[in-house]
């Protein structure tokens, strides 16, 4: 069965949102590329109309679209997929790499699409935060989990009650996989958004989403952290800092650190206690 590779042209942040939207019309294989991302569809299951619309609907006319003979999808995108080191805190790996020693912690992640690996920039940035704060017993909540990767570095770093959620199917399936490879059965993942949860507080929250999601659910993220609680965000530019810091002061959310990489930021805020 031959195989349908489109090329697109776009920004990371909007990449994360086309690998979504492409999943809803039987894209299953994603993989980064310096420009965008390429998708991969079964032949059988592709609809050049439906891609038409996804693509009009971002403003996105200009993609390449190949056809491609039957390949071992799991071999390429092995071959593709390298384990993440974070200095010597961390290595991120896929049940296929063999383990490393030096590191403190070690997460395996079998990602079902590439995206959420933790190979961008603001994954590395969010768990080098959890690194410089005590989890002892403190309860996290990972709004939009991905791969559920951030939750179990928040439980390996001796968090108590961790909680996930994403609002894609893909996601919570792949964290509970996920969790089951890391020792980490006891956290619940489920399905939904910020406004879906219960009123509970918790001592941490973790989003690394976009900027215009993290602008719109601030009050969310606010209302649902503990009276000198942290709230750590990422998946924005450094030029976004100004904003979001702005949007989290109406929140009683006060500036304690932020960090960058490539452009890419991550904040640290506290809630007025």
């Amino acid at each position: 069965m031959s195989t349908i590779q489109v090329k697109i042209t776009a920004s990371p942040e909007l990449s994360d949102i086309l690998v979504a939207e492409l999943g809803e019309i039987q894209f299953d294989i994603f993989e980064d590329s310096e420009s965008g991302v390429i998708a991969y569809c079964p032949e059988v299951d592709f609809s050049a109309e439906a891609l038409t619309e996804i693509m009009s609907r971002y403003g996105l006319e200009t993609y390449e679209t190949n056809r491609i003979e039957k390949q071992n999808w799991n071999e390429v995108w092995e071959s593709n997929y390298d384990p993440i080191r974070i200095e010597d805190l961390v290595l991120i790996r896929a049940s296929f790499h063999p383990s490393e020693p030096g590191f403190q912690m070690e997460v395996v992640i079998n990602p079902k699409m590439s995206f959420g690996t933790g190979h961008h920039e603001t994954t590395s940035l969010m768990t080098k935060a959890l690194f410089n704060v005590d989890l002892t017993d403190k309860s996290v909540l990972d709004a939009g989990t991905g791969t559920g990767l951030l939750a179990f570095v928040a439980k390996k770093r001796g968090a108590g009650f961790v909680r996930g959620f994403d609002i894609d199917e893909w996601s919570v399936e792949n964290s509970i996989e996920n969790a089951g490879l890391n020792g980490c059965e006891e956290i619940p993942f489920g399905l939904g958004t910020i406004t879906d949860e219960d009123e509970r507080e918790y001592d941490v929250l973790l989003a690394n989403i976009n900027r215009n999601i993290l602008l719109a659910e601030m009050a969310d993220y606010a209302a649902r952290i503990k009276p000198g609680g942290l709230l750590f965000l990422s998946g924005f530019y450094t030029e976004d800092i100004p904003l979001l810091l702005e949007s989290a002061e109406k929140q009683q959310l006060n500036f304690i650190a932020q960090a960058s990489k490539n452009n890419w930021a991550c904040l640290q805020l506290r809630k007025k206690p």
